[in-house]
């Protein structure tokens, strides 16, 4: 009697240790040195039904988090809480990262808290150069293929001087594929490489969907310096001839003079401002923007030990852009982009641009309101005919008095309103304001429009 007695309080006893955990951060361990996201993990078994926890960071609440916005790693036990340390711009250093466990009964009076834990971090994020520099140089690697993921958006404001009302702001696309940049041979100092993309291609324009397949894609191939210049280039058509447009992609990669680098270093360049999927003619090349380029630090990056280069533009470009029947007149531009080389591997991990343009279109007589017959509709698709570009074949030549994030009660996102009907076929003009209302005289229509191109390694096979 007594032996099953004690056999019963032991099941009772391991019944309440798999129901419950004791709350602490797992890992990463006090004092460890981390860079980039930090992954926070923390028991499963320690939250209650209806639980969530609090974040601060060096004693200062960021945000609150129910169980459905964390990653979980069910083979280890563990909820984990990410914490990205470059996006949030976190210095290097030692921060403290705590955790407070909160119980959110129903019809209970207020969150009660269970427990906290903290560690104490080391962040280090920035890479020390030796005082001499680093050399940066392409490595071309005969077998090597590196895949790339390539997401880009476009977004268009309009705004009518004096009239009171609201800016309107439209995405006109989303744009994602995924891309192989292939070293087929190297011999002469010379890296003999082809850009292929990798379908589908997807593009989302005024609400549908346009999936771009194998038959409408077409190889690039080049011969490369290992400082990243251009020697030739030549691109195979696409297998179908009877696709209206093929598409390509070939990355504007950065040129690197054959010297050692230091933080802080800089000089002049160009880049390219083109459609991230191009069509028609390898020949286009796009404008080249003279930049001024520098050298950032030397920093983690996916991983990799990169050099982050940043270009920069700001002024007025000396062209007309025509996009999809808007022109911009030598509009004011901001462009922006930042590179991570990284110099071990002896190749480009990420590009991200961002471009903003401005201009003003003149309109004679301005009716009553957006949208409707004649209102603004989009440009033609990203990448095709009339799209970004300067001729015809579309180049440019929660606080914690709020719901937890994740939990019953978070604010969903808005969706985007537009202003009239997408733009058609490629090359089709958009209309001009109308509407049917009164004439009140000439306005200023002042076009913004922000393209957000951001690629990343993806793997290597």
């Amino acid at each position: 009697m007594m032996k099953r007695a004690a056999i019963g309080l032991l099941m009772l006893w391991s019944a309440a240790a798999v129901a419950q955990a004791p709350f602490t951060i797992v890992r990463p361990q006090d004092g460890a040195r981390v860079r980039e996201v930090v992954q926070i993990r923390f028991p499963i078994r320690s939250m209650p039904q209806g639980g969530f926890v609090g974040v601060s960071i060096n004693g200062k609440f960021v945000e609150a988090v129910a169980p459905a916005a964390l990653d979980t790693d069910r083979e280890r036990g563990h909820y984990i809480y990410r914490w990205d340390t470059k996006r949030l711009n976190v210095p290097d250093g030692e921060h403290t990262i705590e955790l407070t466990l909160y119980s959110n009964p129903e019809g209970g009076s207020g969150a009660r808290v269970l427990g906290r834990s903290s560690v104490r971090l080391q962040v280090e994020n920035e890479i020390k150069v030796p005082a001499e520099g680093i050399p940066l140089r392409y490595r071309w690697t005969p077998g090597k293929t590196y895949r790339y993921d390539l997401k880009a958006t476009i977004k268009e404001i309009n705004e009518v001087q004096y009239s009171g009302l609201t800016p309107e702001e439209t995405i006109l696309n989303d744009f994602s594929f995924k891309g192989d940049l292939a070293v087929l041979d190297f011999r002469n100092s010379l890296g003999l490489i082809s850009w292929t993309p990798v379908p589908p291609g997807i593009e989302i324009e005024g609400g549908q969907v346009n999936v771009i397949t194998s038959d409408r894609m077409a190889p690039v191939y080049q011969e490369v310096e290992t400082t990243g210049r251009v020697r030739y280039q030549v691109s195979r058509v696409a297998d179908s001839q009877q696709a209206e447009v093929y598409y390509y992609w070939v990355e504007d990669l950065p040129l690197l003079p054959p010297r050692r680098y230091k933080p802080g270093d800089r000089w002049s360049a160009t880049i390219a401002i083109n459609n991230p999927l191009r069509s028609g003619e390898a020949s286009e090349i796009g404008n080249q923007i003279p930049v001024a380029a520098r050298l950032e630090r030397f920093e983690w990056e996916q991983g990799y030990k990169c050099a982050k280069i940043v270009y920069e533009f700001t002024g007025n470009i000396p062209i007309t852009l025509d996009l999809g029947g808007v022109q911009l007149e030598k509009p004011k531009s901001i462009v922006r982009r930042e590179v991570y080389f990284a110099y071990d591997l002896g190749q480009v991990i990420r590009v991200k641009t961002i471009t903003q343009l401005e201009g003003r279109v003149r309109q004679e007589s301005f009716g009553g309101g957006f949208g409707g017959p004649g209102g603004f509709g989009a440009p033609p698709g990203f990448g095709r005919g009339g799209g970004f570009g300067a001729d015809d074949e579309g180049e440019m030549r929660g606080g914690p008095r709020g719901a937890p994030r994740g939990g019953p009660g978070a604010l969903g996102a808005p969706g985007a309103g537009g202003l009239g009907a997408p733009g058609g076929q490629p090359g089709g003009s958009r209309g001009g304001f109308g509407g049917g209302g009164a004439q009140t005289g000439a306005r200023n229509i002042i076009n913004r429009f922000s393209f957000e191109i951001d690629m990343k390694l993806f793997r290597i096979l």
